[in-house]
């Protein structure tokens, strides 16, 4: 993964970078900071297994004044040899879900298209990590595709699960889920695991967190990046491998999808795309024993 020159667009939430011969950005949605940056016992529940003094002294333990999640939204945008790819869209703007003070803070990815020379180009493609509200709605406000002439992309199992009148997952979930795949319509298209999707973007198996949630694997002239989606939130989820959210719909089999795609990245010295941490959510995964820490790529 080739670096940047240094304060490239870094201070409008774009970051700009190769792998190979791909020309690749990640475009901010938004960044929850202080004093609006969630809890960490949000994320991290004793209903999901984990205790609230574990928690407090794995923060402490890594100097953290503030118990809070640095929660980013980082789309990723990608130029393949079949156009120009997003991946994952954001919250949308006017997201109303998180409350008026942080109202303002997302929705920022169309406009920053705009700003990094993108907007004025529609998508060839765009692909979903998941179905989770602050993956797609990005893709669908307000009710009808906001890239219409692009093919979207998500995993069969991703559409069979939100689909399915017998789906067990929470109302809040699974009605935007609902109307993203209606909103997308035939223009939605289905993926398996293993499957080269667009040129050089080769979908990696990552369930748990919803049952179709995928990781996307680019790699060209012997340079890859790992886009990892929500396989984690935090940075401390990499030493403490068993905790979960409340919403990963399978905690157990989450569990194993981390450990497994950061057995990979640690091995391999793959870089990793992390769409909920700090901006811009880029960053190589050390092996410690046990555990991984996150040493993150800054513009």
């Amino acid at each position: 993964m080739t670096q940047p020159q240094p304060g490239q667009d870094a201070g409008r939430g774009i970051h700009r970078f190769t792998v190979g011969a791909l020309t690749c950005a990640v475009v901010s949605d938004g960044q929850l900071d202080p004093p609006w940056d969630p809890p960490l016992r949000e994320f991290f529940t004793p209903a999901t297994g984990v205790p609230e003094r574990e928690l407090r002294a794995a923060a402490a333990r890594e100097g953290r004044a503030r118990p809070t999640v640095t929660c980013g939204y980082n789309c990723l945008c990608v130029e393949t040899a079949d156009g120009f790819a997003v991946i994952d869209t954001g919250l949308g703007r006017g997201f109303p879900g998180y409350g008026p003070h942080i109202t303002p803070l997302v929705g920022r990815f169309a406009g920053r298209l705009a700003e990094a020379g993108l907007r004025g180009r529609e998508p060839a493609a765009v692909l979903f990590t998941h179905l989770h509200e602050d993956h797609t709605r990005g893709a669908v406000w307000p009710g009808e595709p906001a890239f219409p002439d692009a093919a979207a992309y998500a995993h069969a199992a991703e559409l069979a699960y939100w689909s399915a009148t017998s789906c067990p997952a929470p109302a809040d979930q699974r009605g935007p889920a609902l109307r993203a795949i209606r909103a997308l319509g035939a223009g939605l298209r289905a993926f398996e695991y293993g499957a080269e999707v667009l040129p050089n973007v080769r979908t990696v198996e990552a369930a748990g967190h919803t049952p179709g949630h995928t990781a996307f694997l680019l790699e060209s002239r012997g340079e890859r990046l790992l886009c990892a989606g929500d396989t984690f939130h935090d940075p401390l989820q990499l030493g403490h491998l068993a905790w979960r959210t409340p919403w990963d719909l399978d905690g157990p089999r989450s569990v194993l999808s981390r450990r497994r795609l950061l057995d990979l990245a640690a091995a391999e010295r793959l870089p990793v795309h992390a769409y909920h941490l700090p901006f811009p959510g880029l960053g190589l995964v050390e092996r410690h024993g046990d555990a991984f820490t996150w040493q993150p790529v800054l513009p």
